[in-house]
């Protein structure tokens, strides 16, 4: 058929659906002109004296040759009560109100984003069946509608909610991390974390921009500077948490900062990671910014933090890469793993023993400790499994290989759990430090019936994690954390003999830290001053130092808590009898004791970022990712 007759018999079929839509609504107007209909419906209005009456609408209302739904749209947006006994004459309810479109508009937005959905989600077929189903004269939004309207309102009403919750915090601890999607577009994640007046401890996404060009210190500290200034945040950082990178470090390396930009040893460089050590340009504008921070509680250099979970897996790695044997038992697990999840029979194989062999991810060395535990089970299910799969004579493991594989587990489930504690949201910073001497004391405790090559990874293990974890020692807050934590107080400093002799500097320092978190400088100055007088210095008057000393009297002099204690929650029943103390594990606490928080946030994009939907433009993931992750903040 020709594609002129095509059109005619399209409009034909238009005009005939607009004429059903006339004779719908018929009763309603009168033709007044060509195209031009007035409304007759009658409307209550009161009139001078205050007297209610009825009168026509009088509206008039164009239309086109080609189209009459203006006349319905009158009635709709006008009468919205003839539409609906209109539409219950007919058994159907053709519309919902605007407040009640608007209601569900937010609602369909909202699953798009939590649920990972696409854009287009309303113009699918299944989903506008089930809303029409669901809630009949609803029509769910187009892509259009979604992305240049709901997304706006929802991320204007989202950070307007966020800026409020951010004024409940005192401290911030900023995290920091660069994740790449599948096109090679790169993404700067920072997350915030603080705890407020009631010790609830809250982690919200700042920003996850779109990372242009190479990812060096400059452009880092750039996009970093960028989002303080944007939530005002420049006076209220408290510390900031990133990997080991060297344009990380560097990004954050101020004067006297005792840190180096060279790279971590087996660190692997993404681009633009590696650069020379020469200084900065850019450093005086960060001095700028850190004048204006309260000197008494952040100093230059205690600002930046490397990540302690990023340091062990760094560790972890050397360790193996040292201990040839232990490496080449671990390789030949993951061909043996590989094997079966790329074959169909050895899938079925593995089926049959009702275990999954877990793959093992290069940036999560936990997982290689999972990988290792499902191989166990297999053998523990079927000693002779492996002769029933298709698999090179290399890739199989010998009853030798599995003894050293369960000694292996044994080494590495103390380090497996301190990774999980630290990979929590808030309140675990005080383990840090206590976990390095009780690494020590378990690696050092192993029987003696372990296989030799393990007992060797073990104590280069525990030699490589102490030195890894020595730079934490000299770290203000995280010792504070650790005396503040209710279940170590001071028995790890006892414990450990790398700060035994320091225990009394450390209990002035928690004093000296009390005494500055507890002097209102604003109220102190605008108090009117008292009149000197002679013996004056005779009245009995308790000081803030004093304070400061018998609330850590009393608090050390307490009974520890015990290891499954609530940190943050024992702060939060501690307060009232220990407020200056309560007032500095607010801050310590707001700091993290990982990166996880980023990782988490990148864990979201990553299936936001599907390999259906490689066509997302960067800003509009950066804006789902902000939605998303933020979809708590009430």
């Amino acid at each position: 058929m020709p594609f002129g007759d095509l059109l005619v018999r399209d409009r034909e079929s238009v005009a005939i659906k607009n004429s059903r839509a006339v004779m719908e609504f018929r009763y309603c107007f009168n033709e007044v002109a060509s195209l031009i209909h007035k409304c007759k419906v009658k409307i209550k209005v009161k009139n001078e004296q205050g007297e209610e009456t009825e009168r026509e609408c009088g509206e008039t209302v164009k239309v086109s040759k080609d189209s009459y739904w203006n006349l319905k749209r009158h009635i709709a947006r006008k009468h919205e009560d003839v539409l609906r006994k209109h539409g219950a004459a007919k058994g159907e309810l053709f519309s919902v109100s605007n407040a009640r479109k608007k209601e569900l508009d937010d609602a369909f937005f909202k699953m798009v984003y939590l649920d990972y959905e696409p854009l287009t989600k309303g113009e699918r077929e299944g989903m506008r069946h089930f809303v029409s189903v669901a809630q009949p004269g609803y029509t769910t939004p187009c892509y259009n509608t979604v992305r240049d309207t709901l997304m706006p309102n929802a991320l204007c009403e989202m950070e307007g909610r966020l800026r409020e919750l951010l004024q409940l915090g005192d401290g911030f601890a900023l995290t920091l991390d660069i994740w790449t999607n599948r096109r090679g577009h790169s993404f700067l994640g920072v997350v915030a974390s603080f705890v407020d007046e009631v010790f609830n401890g809250h982690t919200v996404l700042l920003s996850c921009e779109h990372l242009k060009g190479h990812h060096t210190a400059e452009n880092i500290f750039q996009k970093y500077e960028g989002v303080l200034q944007h939530w005002n945040l420049q006076r209220r950082v408290v510390r900031v948490v990133t990997d080991s990178a060297s344009n990380m470090i560097k990004a954050f390396n101020l004067p006297g900062f005792e840190e180096s930009a060279v790279e971590e040893e087996g660190e692997d460089p993404e681009e633009g990671d590696t650069e020379d050590n020469q200084p900065s340009p850019f450093q005086p504008n960060f001095l700028q910014i850190m004048q204006n921070v309260t000197a008494t509680y952040i100093t230059e250099n205690n600002l930046h933090m490397r990540c302690p979970i990023h340091l062990l897996q760094l560790a972890l790695k050397d360790v193996i890469n040292s201990h040839a044997d232990v490496g080449d038992v671990i390789t030949r697990t993951a061909k043996l793993v590989k094997a079966v999840r790329k074959s169909t029979l050895n899938t079925e194989e593995a089926d049959k023993l009702g275990v999954r062999p877990t793959q093992a991810c290069v940036t999560r060395w936990s997982s290689q400790l999972r990988m290792i535990e499902s191989v166990i089970k297999m053998f523990e299910r079927d000693s002779q499994f492996q002769n029933k799969l298709n698999i090179p004579e290399n890739s199989k493991l010998t009853m030798n290989d599995v003894l050293q594989l369960q000694a292996l587990t044994e080494v590495l489930s103390p380090l497996a759990e301190l990774t999980n504690a630290m990979q929590k949201e808030l309140g675990n910073l005080g383990i840090i430090l206590p976990a390095v001497m009780e690494i020590k004391r378990l690696l050092s405790n192993l029987p003696e019936t372990l296989p030799l090559p393990i007992r060797a990874f073990a104590e280069t293990l525990s030699i490589n994690v102490s030195t890894r974890f020595n730079r934490f020692y000299s770290d203000k807050h995280l010792v504070l954390a650790a005396v503040l934590d209710p279940r170590f107080k001071t028995e790890w400093i006892i414990r450990d003999g790398t700060v035994s002799n320091r225990l009394a500097e450390i209990r002035e320092m928690l004093v000296k830290e009390a005494e500055c978190s507890g002097v209102d400088t604003v109220t102190e100055a605008r108090s009117v001053p008292k009149k000197v007088r002679i013996f004056g210095s005779y009245e009995s008057n308790s000081s803030v130092a004093d304070t400061s000393r018998g609330q850590m009297e009393e608090y050390l002099g307490s009974m520890r808590k015990s290891p499954q204690e609530d940190v943050l929650g024992f702060w939060k029943t501690s307060a009232g009898s220990l407020p200056q103390l309560a007032k500095v594990a607010r801050k310590i606490f707001s700091i993290p004791s990982g990166s996880s928080s980023a990782e988490r946030v990148f864990s979201a994009a990553g299936l936001l970022s599907q390999a259906h939907r490689m066509s997302l433009k960067p800003d509009t993931l950066s804006k789902l990712m902000f939605l998303k992750v933020n979809s708590k903040i009430q």
